[in-house]
């Protein structure tokens, strides 16, 4: 344990002075160095040791700890690069202070004190609030019932929370975490379930509160068409938590885009409100609500106060920040990303300080779709005379990075490798165009104005546009393509750049309470599920980011939903891994339960007769299809991840049924077709996840028949590919759409050949590893001949997947040790799905039983979503 440092590099860019800020970071630990979180501090520069907690979020096969996650306060002063480290307590460097502030969190029945030791906060269950009572400086800050969170509905009804668990999540000596999740109550039944997570951290008396809200309900998505103005719905007024600070004659301090531009004065009411972007497209055709019109009003936001509501000033992108100060003692609020997030309010109206994430002034209202949520992160501060908030600095928090070279010695992250100065200068200056540069990502968002509450963190999919024409922009968006949350990961990893964290954070947020179908109320193989990104070439229009529209059916048959070829899980795994975020870990695991039901042939139509595999989870463009492909790549993918995050067996051994249903290691390849790119370029995408089989399966030291399989039927694949795989440029002729997407595929088959190579042994080995050497270059040289290749996918596909040949370069390493085994794998077997089955067995009547069943259960399911609408 002696002799462990690990620097947390801090830098603060906002000009603002930061005391006591707490921070958040995941680091990866090397197998065997650390097994008891004991034996860590953390220090400053100097050696002194500041208020910290760990906690283990993963482990290594010998237990020691493979991810760390650290919870600290830091100071820094305005501009200021600085270090905290991680050390072994026994450092002989190390000083302790006087006293560190401890958090102090007693549960007795239905209520929960928590003291930070600057403020003293209680907690009751059946209270329809974050927080009921608030004591700084010995003088109570809130008055009545504290504070209370109310929905109500476009009819004027009002509905307030419903307490139906209420836990200690998270208890430590820096930081504590309370979780209350229920429903609302009012004079009617609604299927939404809210989900609130109240963060009190030692030493501050600043409040965290994330507040998830999502609706249960199943879409009816008649047609396969997912627009706005489905029945299954929910529409809604407004969502607002309400304070009631402790003070007779309050003075209102605020500021709404610098804290440098702070007024203060004593007003009865008053209120800012962003209704748009601000940008230059903020009328966008981004927002519209299921009858096409527009939901926004004017650019920007405005502040309102006094008698008649006057305008008191007006802007473009509002991070305010309002106090409310009386009778000793100040409360101040504010929210994560408002302006990005609008329409959101901040309010000071009948003795009551509001936060509106969902506000009333919103025109038409809001409609959260069926199986749709939304977690907005609303932050409280409170005091007295002698102190001053610092919402300011939480909403434009200190960046922080670990070491890249720490990172990559490690060996946490599977084929990570640090920026170095010989890395690839191509690839490097292309990957950074998404950081940097006017056409960066960042910018994107301003060409169709990608921000909003429900668009906030997707990517623009321009690549959709290169064909449009017209005054109005082209509205198509991306949900997560190739996992861009991982790339976004790994490249910060790499860099330490802030940029790329950012993107990762918002784009993993979107993927979890938009991409994702959260409900259990529709078919297996839907719910759970992950939403492609909007179609090919054609708008968004209202099915917002959900693929098919009726503005697009011209056609029968047009329509679909979720699909095993879009599910994309190591971004949401990672991003979990560095933020602790657990509606991460629990979005990696809702995605591999999808897998399961998929593939679950008791929970269709023909159960009854057939419960074995339906093969949704392995097939890939045709339904017969159940070889190499990213259909079953994906699935066990979603798994291989799952079984990481939760250590489930079931995981594992789903991950290893498909892995064996596809591929086999005497498989007759030519008869595949794998030089059909137009519908078979994914085996790539399968062979890159049997690669990281074979690494799970390594590292948790099973070399087992399942190994030896995957190993062999890698190896059998990257032989065909180094005799007969050419760059996708070579066969354009071939696809329908010869984009500049193509080449940038190639670097998948740099990927396949190199794991492969680790693997091989004598002359096959090197013949291996300089194939992957020219796909590497040629997909460089390829993708820069387009003048498209700036366009969002090929920038996703090599940021995720540009640095492999780098690190291989760097680790090439001989695995030839796994050669050996005694097993016999036998003759391939055909895989036959569920239906397949069915009409072997059956014969002809199949087609009409299906026919019949179909019907059957279309009208039941019908019957039952019409009564779920009537009573709720």
């Amino acid at each position: 344990m002696s002799g462990i440092e690990i620097p947390i590099h801090l830098q603060e860019r906002d000009r603002l002075h930061r005391e006591a800020e707490p921070i958040r970071v995941g680091i990866p630990l090397p197998s065997g160095r650390v097994y008891e979180l004991a034996e860590l501090v953390v220090t400053n520069a100097a050696g002194v040791l500041i208020p910290h907690q760990f906690e283990a979020l993963a482990f290594w096969a010998d237990r020691s700890v493979k991810w760390l996650l650290v919870d600290a306060l830091a100071r820094a002063s305005a501009q200021e690069r600085t270090q905290l480290f991680v050390r072994a307590r026994s450092d002989p460097r190390n000083c302790e202070p006087r006293s560190l502030p401890l958090l102090q969190l007693v549960r007795n029945n239905d209520v929960i004190e928590i003291d930070t030791g600057a403020c003293h906060f209680t907690i009751r269950s059946q209270h329809g609030g974050p927080i009921c009572a608030a004591r700084v400086g010995g003088l109570e800050a809130l008055q009545g019932v504290g504070s209370l969170i109310r929905l109500i509905t476009l009819p004027g009804a009002v509905h307030e929370l419903e307490v139906e668990r209420l836990a200690v999540e998270e208890r430590g000596p820096f930081r504590g975490t309370i979780l209350a999740e229920g429903g609302f109550r009012g004079a009617s039944a609604l299927p939404l379930q809210f989900k609130m997570r109240t963060v009190f951290t030692a030493g501050t008396a600043i409040v965290r509160i994330d507040l998830q809200i999502r609706n249960t309900r199943a879409s009816m998505h008649p047609g396969g068409l997912w627009d706005l103005g489905d029945p299954g719905s929910c529409l809604f007024k407004d969502l607002t938590l309400a304070c009631y600070p402790r003070s007779l004659a309050p003075e209102l301090s605020w500021h709404i885009e610098s804290p440098a531009d702070e007024r203060s004065e004593r007003i009865d009411c008053w209120a800012v409100y962003q209704d748009s972007s601000g940008g230059e497209q903020w009328q966008s055709p981004n927002h519209i609500d299921r009858h096409s019109q527009p939901t926004v009003r004017f650019c920007g936001y405005r502040v309102t106060g006094g008698p008649g509501d006057a305008l008191l000033a007006q802007g473009k992108r509002a991070t305010p920040v309002i106090t409310v100060a009386g009778q000793g003692t100040w409360v101040a609020a504010a929210v994560r990303g408002f302006w990005e997030n609008f329409p959101k309010a901040l309010r000071w109206e009948n003795s009551s300080l509001e936060v509106g994430v969902f506000p009333r002034e919103a025109r038409g209202g809001f409609e959260l779709q069926g199986g749709e949520q939304k977690a907005h992160t609303i932050l409280l501060d409170f005091g007295t005379s002698a102190s001053q908030p610092c919402l300011a600095q939480l909403q434009r928090p200190l960046e922080l990075w670990i070491e890249p070279a720490w990172v990559e010695a490690s060996g946490a992250i599977t084929w990570f490798s640090a920026r170095a100065p010989d890395d690839d200068p191509t690839q490097a200056r292309y990957v950074e165009q998404i950081v940097e540069g006017s056409r960066s990502f960042f910018a994107r968002r301003e060409l169709i104005d990608e921000y909003g509450w429900r668009n906030f963190g997707d990517l623009y999919a321009d690549h959709e546009a290169v064909h449009h024409r017209g005054p109005q922009p082209f509205i198509s968006h991306y949900n997560n393509q190739y996992d861009f949350v991982f790339g976004a990961f790994l490249n910060f990893m790499r860099t330490g750049d802030g940029r790329w964290r950012r993107l990762m954070e918002d784009a993993a947020r979107h993927q979890i309470d938009i991409d994702t179908y959260h409900t259990q109320q529709d078919k297996a193989a839907f719910n759970g599920g992950l939403f492609w990104h909007t179609d090919h070439y054609k708008p968004a229009a209202t099915s917002t980011h959900r693929t098919y529209s009726r503005s697009n059916a011209r056609s029968r048959g047009y329509g679909g939903g979720p699909s095993n070829e879009h599910n994309y899980t190591s971004g949401l795994l990672h991003y979990y891994y560095l933020s602790g975020d657990r509606e991460a870990a629990a979005g990696v695991r809702e995605l591999a339960d999808w897998v399961f039901g998929l593939d679950d042939g008791s929970r269709t139509v023909f159960g009854l007769i057939d419960a074995n595999a339906t093969g949704g989870a392995s097939r890939t463009v045709e339904s017969s299809y159940h070889h190499a492909g990213r259909g079953s790549g994906n699935s066990i993918n979603a798994l291989l991840d799952a079984y990481t995050v939760s250590r489930e067996r079931r995981y594992l051994e789903k991950a290893q049924e498909i892995l064996q249903r596809c591929i086999h290691p005497a498989d007759e390849i030519g008869a595949l077709r794998l030089d059909d790119p137009e519908h078979r370029w994914s085996y790539l995408v399968f062979l890159q996840v049997v690669g990281k089989f074979l690494e799970k399966k390594r590292e948790i030291g099973e070399i087992d028949y399942a190994f030896h399989y995957a190993r062999a039927s890698l190896l059998h694949y990257a032989a065909w590919m180094a005799e007969n795989e050419v760059p996708f440029k070579d066969v354009l002729h071939k696809v329908e759409l010869p984009t500049e997407t193509w080449p940038a595929h190639d670097v998948r088959k740099c990927h396949v050949l190199n794991v492969a190579a680790g693997y091989a042994i004598g002359a096959q080995r090197e013949r291996l590893r300089q194939r992957a050497k020219f796909f590497f270059e040629r997909c460089l040289v390829d993708l820069m001949s387009f003048p498209t290749a700036d366009l969002t996918r090929p920038l996703v596909i090599l940021s995720v997947y540009g640095s492999i040949q780098d690190y291989f370069r760097k680790h090439a390493k001989s695995l030839a040790e796994f050669s050996v085994h005694n097993h016999d794998f036998g003759a391939p077997k055909v895989f036959l799905p569920q239906r397949a089955r069915l009409k072997s067995t059956l014969g002809s009547r199949v087609r009409v039983l299906s026919g019949e069943l179909s019907r059957i259960l279309a009208d039941k399911l019908y019957a039952v979503k019409v009564r779920l609408r009537r009573s709720g």
